[in-house]
């Protein structure tokens, strides 16, 4: 990457925000904010009887992001405020079930930690139960349940790009590392909850090759665990120009569903001079 390009890397800011549609329908709509915020990182989630998008809030008067969730009314999706507020940055609040409780593993990397947290009352009461990853700088952790066994994977970029994939103990909520698998290019970070498409198992990842968040990559996952490496291999890409909107966005970087609902987030840029300052900032507070 040339100065020039990353200059206006380090000044093009902007804003996220979440849109959805009926699964497998055609015009995406845009999930209203609160004011002074916005959303991304988008779980669709539905307990059997409500539907649920659990996103990162970004709170503007703090410059961090916190967890909050949009519930279903009437077909549409109503902000419900933030659940989880730490001192440091958080995202990517990946909702799953083990055994008659709901859990969550929230983005925390800005805390050096991977952490576990479940609902005392489902949706809207959350305490962190267990630090499973300490002292590493891991993000976008996403869980994979395979009948009775589940799996964590992660992102690291403190010595390059690599895929982690731990095996996770929901007994003794614990982790062990499974596998791994480095990427020449930034490429691999997750995008969202893996999926079963005719047999196949795909797995959503952000194509940050050149900027944050400039596209999806469905990647098929061919093993988990082959000898300690993970294999997988791209079969199609997502760009901002798949989805219907009014408006034009520059940037898409997750996409989930429930079966009933999809969800993802879409990114229009504007000019920031502070922009890196921001990023800086908000990474490295604790």
């Amino acid at each position: 990457m040339n100065i020039l390009n990353l200059i206006k890397k380090a000044v093009t800011g902007g804003e996220w925000s979440v849109v959805y549609r009926d699964s497998g329908g055609n015009n995406w709509k845009t999930a209203a904010a609160p004011d002074g915020q916005w959303c991304a990182d988008p779980f669709a989630f539905s307990d059997g009887e409500h539907h649920y998008i659990f996103v990162e809030q970004y709170r503007k008067d703090r410059d961090k992001g916190c967890i909050g969730y949009f519930s279903f009314e009437n077909g549409a999706p109503v902000n419900q405020g933030i659940i989880i507020e730490n001192t440091y940055h958080m995202s990517y609040p990946d909702v799953f079930t083990y055994g008659d409780r709901f859990y969550m593993i929230p983005e925390s990397s800005a805390n050096d930690t991977v952490d576990l947290y479940t609902a005392d009352h489902f949706p809207d009461r959350w305490r962190k139960v267990k630090t499973l990853i300490q002292g590493k700088k891991y993000v976008d952790s996403t869980v994979y349940q395979d009948g009775d066994r589940y799996y964590l994977i992660s992102y690291t970029m403190a010595g390059g790009f690599e895929i982690h994939v731990f095996e996770l103990d929901m007994e003794k909520q614990e982790v062990r590392l499974l596998s791994g698998k480095k990427y020449a290019k930034n490429v691999a970070r997750p995008g969202g909850r893996l999926y079963l498409e005719n047999n196949r198992l795909m797995r959503p990842a952000q194509d940050c090759s050149e900027k944050y968040g400039e596209a999806l990559i469905l990647y098929e996952v061919d093993d988990l665990n082959r000898n300690g490496e993970y294999v997988e291999h791209e079969v199609k890409r997502i760009t901002v120009d798949t989805l219907r909107l009014a408006s034009r966005p520059n940037r898409i970087h997750q996409w989930t569903g429930d079966g009933t609902y999809e969800a993802a987030d879409i990114y229009h840029e504007k000019t920031d001079l502070l922009h890196f300052l921001r990023i800086f900032i908000r990474s490295h507070r604790k």
